[in-house]
């Protein structure tokens, strides 16, 4: 195999994309995924499915020894409850296992996968970028930490030991294949008519697809030891939910709710989740995080992963047919 990629968490919703990404810029692939894990989203493609677990070190070894190039993005992406231990144990310590039998077979890149949140947002004129400290720590989410501590072992390991690697950081992301349902969960909810309203704050939107043209890009443009923030469209929610209405040609409806009412909302359900047992839609964490202008600067990916810039608007309808065409919704 003279341009194998070995890519971890194939089966997820970024995953798949990037492993026909990968695919069409005429790469082989290996894909990892959990064993026993639904593997629908990869059916029928010209690839090496390995069932596996990146905690397992003598597995990684075997899975990565005939390939040039690693993708990683196998992760734990729950924040509910907001501390749990096998966060670290996946998105930290498997990063370690994976960069550590990557040097040791001198892979020519490793690409990790980590998040926008790894750095500081900023307002629409004055987004976000790469050279903002981390304060994700403020929300105490185990899932941004863990990133973070694992970005930072990996820039760590660059300076030491010049390890080839590059980090993408996507923003949110929006497209097919999110089988969870997971970041399109509030697309379903407006489509059906059940989002009750929205919250001050904002995001930086991204289409999944595009991210996962600057991940495979990243196997041989960009730098060595830096980081690039995936994003696109700097977007409050209800600009968002407009454009999501136009999409799905339905009357645009929901209202913003006012910051205390969605904190005393997320706070109950915080509550009432310890006694339950059962996770809430809405968090505290999660409340509070909604009034918050998530916007970043994306032209540092643009210029040198080449990042598309296709309009949100397409991935929200390519997202909604996904779930269409897949049970989620009745058509």
């Amino acid at each position: 195999m003279s341009k194998c990629v070995f890519i971890t968490g194939a089966n997820g919703m970024l995953g798949a994309s990037v492993t026909r990404e990968a695919l069409a810029q005429g790469y082989e692939v290996k894909a990892q995924i959990l064993p026993g894990s639904k593997r629908d989203v990869l059916k029928d493609l010209p690839i090496q499915i390995v069932e596996g677990n990146i905690l397992d070190a003598a597995f990684l070894e075997g899975a990565i020894k005939d390939c040039q190039f690693v993708i990683n993005i196998a992760a734990l992406t729950t924040i509910w409850p907001r501390r749990q231990e096998n966060l670290y144990a996946v998105n930290l310590q498997g990063v370690k296992n994976i960069a550590s039998i990557s040097h040791k077979l001198g892979i020519r890149r490793m690409v990790q996968i980590g998040t926008a949140n790894s750095f500081n947002h900023g307002s629409k004129d004055q987004p976000g970028n790469e050279m903002q400290p981390y304060t994700g720590n403020q929300f105490k989410m185990d899932y941004m930490d863990s990133k973070y501590a694992a970005q930072c072992y990996l820039l760590d390991l660059y300076k030491k030991d010049n390890f080839p690697i590059i980090i993408v950081n996507p923003t949110y992301m929006i497209g097919p294949f999110d089988s969870g349902p997971t970041s399109g969960r509030m697309l379903l909810e407006l489509y059906k008519n059940k989002l009750p309203g929205y919250a001050s704050g904002g995001k930086n939107f991204v289409y999944s697809k595009d991210v996962a043209v600057a991940t495979v890009n990243a196997l041989n443009l960009g730098r060595d030891g830096q980081c690039y923030i995936v994003g696109n469209e700097n977007l409050y929610f209800g600009e968002m939910f407009k454009k999501a209405s136009e999409v799905f040609e339905q009357p645009f409806k929901i209202k913003q709710f006012p910051g205390f009412a969605i904190n005393a909302v997320g706070a109950l359900n915080s509550i009432w989740a310890r006694i339950s047992g059962k996770a809430p839609q809405l968090s505290y964490s999660m409340a509070k995080m909604a009034s918050v202008k998530q916007f970043y600067d994306p032209n540092k990916a643009r210029i040198e992963l080449k990042l598309p810039s296709t309009p949100i608007e397409i991935a929200i309808a390519d997202c909604i047919n996904w779930y269409k065409e897949n049970g989620y919704l009745t058509i």
